[in-house]
């Protein structure tokens, strides 16, 4: 029963708060006490809404699709594909670092892997492996030659 209830959480934070781009919904998916990427945050809420905002500006069509959800316990892990299409400036914030991108149109879709550790039905900690690499090189923004 709490196994369904995190993958419930999971799930609807990606639609809701990713994909919807309701920021404003944060306190029902996340624990005031969430760590992202092993850091821990004195404002868990502020860092959320701003990387959020940040992904959505820059790609306001952006989409997470579950494509495999397993559990375990209190934690759940996702195999998503991510896309979305470079209309806005992209702000660099950890874990990447950078100069802001500014928008060029081109569109972008690549697999992550998430997993996320509740407690009492929220968020407490997440961590990803991302493929950024092929993302900025879908975006035009690292061109890899042989």
């Amino acid at each position: 029963m709490v196994e369904d209830s995190d993958r419930a959480c999971v799930r609807q934070h990606f639609q809701v708060l990713w994909n919807g781009g309701n920021t404003e919904r944060i306190d029902e998916f996340f624990s005031p006490n969430f760590v992202n990427f092993g850091i821990s945050y004195k404002d868990a809420r502020g860092i959320i809404q701003k990387i959020v905002s940040v992904w959505r500006n820059a790609f306001p069509d952006l989409q997470f699709q579950i494509d495999q959800m397993l559990s375990s316990e209190n934690t759940v892990f996702c195999e998503v594909t991510l896309s979305g299409t470079h209309l806005g400036d992209f702000v660099m914030i950890p874990p990447l670092q950078g100069p802001t991108l500014t928008p060029n149109g081109r569109r972008f879709q690549v697999k992550h892997i998430h997993r996320f550790r509740l407690q009492e039905g929220k968020i407490v900690e997440h961590f990803a492996v991302r493929d950024d690499l092929g993302m900025f090189q879908q975006l035009g923004r690292i061109v890899i030659s042989e």
